[in-house]
């Protein structure tokens, strides 16, 4: 398959004065980072607050991770449509209406609605799935789609690097994997869940202040001028474009469907400890920090022959009858690392022109969500165990 030409900086037309100075880029990737912080935390700060509910059973958190997957679609499906179908100027209006009315939707509290009685059935499932929506819904939606657009926003700040803004992802990712491991270490062991949720409530009014500095920031200074959606579908052709969406989507689904794997064999095997849940997502979005980092700490030769190593290693802990926790649960932790590696890797390698971000974020999505999918509803079906 070729790669689709990347989007080179494009000089300001004459007369038109750059008034965009190189902050632009610390307030662009605090933004990100402050709203994948949010992102990120509220996944198992919510997932806490459930657990006395419905208890500490596996597939309550698989469940949990198909609802924000399925959420960071729909946001980044919007992300992508307001950016093909309104004006840049209109465009920041529009999302911050959704910011504000988030707003009025916080704090979030569990309530004290009674669910089903079976953690494990689909009708649990369905009502958790349902709770979600109503306590969180809104407020995750905002968030998801702030990514996409944030960086969509930054191509039109006339800074030297807004041609290739992908780089942003890494922050962004950064600030989910810092939520993360905040939760269990210090959010968690010095704070009660309510009063977390009213901080939660006080972050996310400063990062709606945060995304207002980023629109001025864009607003502000003239466009890029740079090529077109159309021009490049002409020069790729449409063939050769949705292999690269299906390519992406494969790519995004393989991670994503092993971090519910692992996630649900280790926890089932071993004990059903927030931080078991938490250390695969960690590696998860550590990945994409590395192979979306503007220079790879880890070269892509290392992370397949790091793939190659602890999958072998696994297999021969499947042939031993009972092998010990102490060697299963950090081979599993590591193999999964280095297949995410190896695939997000890839898709860092053929991410598109700046002109098609919100395209191939909405894939990545699309393959997460189906991961997602696949473990929560389909495993359970097709599969008589972990």
């Amino acid at each position: 398959m070729t790669d689709t030409p990347q989007t080179t900086a494009q000089p300001i037309l004459p007369g038109r004065v750059l008034r965009i100075s190189l902050p632009s880029v610390p307030l662009y990737a605090a933004t990100l980072f402050v709203s994948a912080l949010l992102l990120f935390w509220v996944q198992p700060l919510i997932a806490k607050m459930m657990l006395p509910l419905l208890g500490g059973a596996p597939a309550v958190w698989n469940t949990a991770m198909m609802f924000f997957q399925l959420v960071l679609l729909a946001g980044y499906g919007y992300a992508h449509l307001l950016t093909r179908a309104v004006p840049p100027s209109r465009q920041a209006w529009i999302h911050g209406a959704v910011l504000i009315a988030a707003v009025t939707a916080l704090p979030f509290a569990v309530g004290d609605e009674v669910p089903p009685t079976d953690a494990a059935s689909p009708v649990v499932a369905l009502w958790l799935v349902g709770r979600l929506f109503v306590i969180l819904g809104l407020p995750f939606f905002a968030l998801s789609a702030s990514g996409p657009l944030l960086q969509s926003w930054f191509t039109r700040t006339g800074h030297p690097a807004a041609g290739d803004p992908f780089f942003l992802y890494g922050a962004s990712n950064l600030g989910s994997l810092v939520a993360l491991l905040a939760f269990p270490l210090l959010f968690e062991p010095l704070t009660t869940l309510s009063t977390q949720s009213r901080l939660w409530t006080g972050v996310f009014a400063v990062l709606v202040a945060m995304v207002v500095a980023c629109a001025a920031a864009a607003r502000r200074t003239p466009p890029r001028y740079g090529e077109s959606p159309a021009v490049i579908a002409i020069r790729t052709g449409p063939t050769a474009l949705w292999r690269a969406r299906a390519l992406w989507i494969a790519l995004a689904f393989i991670p994503s469907s092993l971090l519910l794997g692992v996630t649900s064999y280790i926890t089932t095997d071993v004990a059903s400890a927030p931080l078991l849940w938490v250390i695969p997502l960690a590696l998860y979005l550590l990945s994409f920090v590395v192979t979306f980092a503007h220079r790879p700490p880890i070269r892509a030769s290392w992370s397949l022959t790091g793939q190659a190593a602890s999958v072998s290693i696994l297999l021969f802990l499947f042939m031993i009858p009972t092998p010990p926790l102490s060697l299963v649960i950090p081979a599993h932790y590591l193999g999964f690392f280095f297949i995410a590696l190896v695939c997000h890797g890839m898709l860092a390698a053929r991410r598109p022109a700046a002109t098609r971000l919100t395209e191939f974020y909405f894939c990545l999505s699309l393959g997460g969500a189906l991961g997602g999918v696949f473990n929560a509803v389909l495993a359970p079906i097709l599969f008589s165990s972990t």
